[in-house]
């Protein structure tokens, strides 16, 4: 109230996204918040709801989405359809107190292995059903109060026809993540993610982000604020949102047994 706000930084837990979102779309300033939008479906679709009705400025902070090599994978493709996409998200539990809390973090999936879904998504589009399982047990002997799981698999079907699948652990050591593109004669591997190898019958080429990323995406944002268009922002709040709708349906299909549809309303 005391102050004009050019605009906002939300960059808050999981669990602390009360009305933020809301009260900037009605003082119409335009925001960054951080990866995963909300915790809950509901909470997301009406703050999606927020921003459309404002027409305020948003980007997400899916900062992979930012890295030279997803224009160079896009160019390799040319369009060719995709049959499978494949994610990894392999590391150590992060020592942060409220992430081992279900209720606080969503677990590993919705908290972490978002960046990966969200790669997934951007180069397989809507997703139509998810199918995933978890393991827990092991963690929690060593770690008082660990809530979520150990490691995950979750298969995606798209909506195209390609299928997919993530597996995520926080069993491991250290940190590994990764992105499997696949296509007829052609594979896209990034691995470790800021690699990318283009791989055929004929030979293997290895290509290094060489981008500063990170910069990349706050510098699109505030180009963004400043021209008001939505510019360079390759993640804005729908695409958080959908991001959010697959991981939560991934989280309730490991508690369920069951596949679970997913359909956007928004």
């Amino acid at each position: 109230e005391k102050e004009r706000l050019d605009a906002l930084y939300i960059c808050v837990p999981p669990f602390a996204h009360k009305d933020q979102e809301v009260l900037a779309c009605r003082k119409k300033i335009p925001f960054f918040v951080e990866k995963p939008v909300a915790l809950s479906v509901e909470k997301a679709r009406e703050v999606e709801k927020a921003v459309k009705k404002s027409g305020v400025i948003t980007s997400v902070g899916y900062v992979l989405r930012y890295m030279d090599i997803v224009e160079k994978s896009e160019k390799v493709l040319g369009g060719k359809p995709l049959g499978l996409i494949t994610g990894s998200y392999f590391g150590v539990v992060p020592a942060t107190n409220w992430i081992i809390k279900k209720k606080q973090s969503g677990g590993q999936l919705v908290e972490q292995a978002t960046h990966i879904v969200n790669l997934m998504l951007h180069f397989g589009g809507e997703v139509t059903e998810v199918s995933s399982r978890a393991f827990s047990g092991l963690i929690k002997k060593r770690i008082p109060g660990y809530e979520v799981e150990d490691a995950s698999t979750t298969i995606i079907k798209f909506k195209n026809g390609t299928i997919g699948n993530i597996t995520c652990t926080w069993m491991s050591f250290g940190f590994n993540s990764s992105l499997d593109l696949v296509a007829d004669s052609l594979e896209i591997k990034w691995e470790p993610i800021t690699t990318m190898q283009v791989i055929t019958q004929e030979k293997k080429e290895i290509y290094n982000v060489s981008n500063d990323f990170a910069f990349a995406e706050h510098r699109a944002f505030v180009d963004a604020v400043k021209s008001g268009t939505k510019g360079r922002i390759l993640s804005d709040y729908s695409d958080g949102a959908r991001t959010l709708e697959v991981t939560l349906a991934a989280l309730k299909s490991m508690e369920t047994g069951e596949t679970v549809k997913i359909i956007r309303t928004t």
